[in-house]
């Protein structure tokens, strides 16, 4: 087989994969002993892609170029409602769109969450075709809740929620969710918040059911119905010092190569999968692998239900 490496010589992986799939014949250990193996050589080739990788370094969230420093609060706030329009749904213009709105609809409001509760919440939903920020009428509405929760907890200020935390990620995060958004969007907040500088320290990857696919895939060859929790659990232990710096190899892998018809061949993360290698070689990892980090099979949320929260 060829893996990029010297094809008569099977590498590391090739071996680990061949182990996997023969367990009942190695020694009781041997389980985890692959396992901690395999778990050294995808954290090294993921981390290796965020920092060696231009395309793995530079972020592709549209959000990144138009942000800037977030030091007013009018601009915290356009930042924050770009976030809650987002969803990693490919829309490139959601930035600017965003910012239209505010500055040229709104007439540019030092509260952009106020102005909003302005309006009814009858007039609101009224507004969906002339405002346009999003094309789902639910996410429209929901915004307008958004903005009464941000008044509320947050005085219509988005630095609020960050201001006193720059050095601890997780209770931004948790502020975050007292908007009542999905962990989804809380954890993209959180994120590009790191990555422009904004607050420091560790943080978990989103989870959602892209990474949590190429997580399972890359690990034990099988990426079906992996929790957020456990998606998250693994991250930690391939990330110790900082789980974030896997999430954006992770989308950008799920969502180019590593999608319900994975592309092995032209995945660049190929020679450290145990799905890819495993096809290769025609053989399957013994359950137990699967069993031992991610236990049994449970229901996984798609990525649209992610997205998407109850409205009260």
């Amino acid at each position: 087989m060829k893996t990029g490496t010297d094809s008569h010589k099977p590498d590391s992986m090739t071996m680990l994969v061949t182990r996997m799939a023969r367990i009942s014949k190695e020694k009781p250990n041997s389980v985890c002993e692959i396992t901690g193996d395999i778990i050294h050589l995808v954290g090294e080739q993921l981390v290796s892609l965020r920092y060696n990788n231009p395309r793995f370094r530079e972020s592709d969230y549209p959000l990144y170029a138009g942000v800037g420093e977030i030091n007013t609060r009018k601009v915290a706030n356009i930042f924050l409602c770009a976030c809650f329009l987002e969803y990693r749904s490919g829309k490139t213009d959601v930035w600017d769109n965003t910012v239209f709105f505010s500055e040229e609809i709104l007439q540019d409001p030092e509260n952009l969450w106020q102005v909003i509760l302005d309006h009814t919440f009858e007039d609101w939903k009224e507004r969906f075709f002339d405002y346009n920020l999003h094309p789902m009428p639910e996410i429209h509405n929901r915004l307008y809740l958004i903005a009464s929760r941000m008044v509320r907890f947050y005085s219509g200020d988005g630095r609020e929620i960050w201001a006193d935390y720059l050095q601890d990620p997780e209770s931004v995060y948790k502020r975050l969710l007292l908007l009542r958004i999905p962990k989804s969007i809380a954890c993209l907040v959180v994120g590009i918040l790191k990555d422009l500088g904004h607050i420091r320290g560790p943080f978990d990857i989103v989870g959602d059911i892209v990474d949590s696919r190429v997580l399972g895939r890359m690990i034990c060859g099988d990426g079906d119905e992996v929790t957020f929790t456990r998606a998250r659990r693994l991250a930690r232990r391939l990330a110790p010092d900082d789980p974030w710096i896997l999430d954006l190899p992770l989308y950008l892998i799920g969502t180019t190569w590593c999608g319900p018809g994975p592309k092995c061949r032209a995945c660049p993360v190929r020679n450290a999968c145990v799905y890819a290698i495993s096809d290769v070689l025609g053989i399957r990892p013994d359950p137990v692998f699967r069993s031992i980090l991610f236990g049994k099979k449970t229901v996984q949320k798609t990525l649209r239900q992610w997205q998407q929260t109850v409205i009260d």
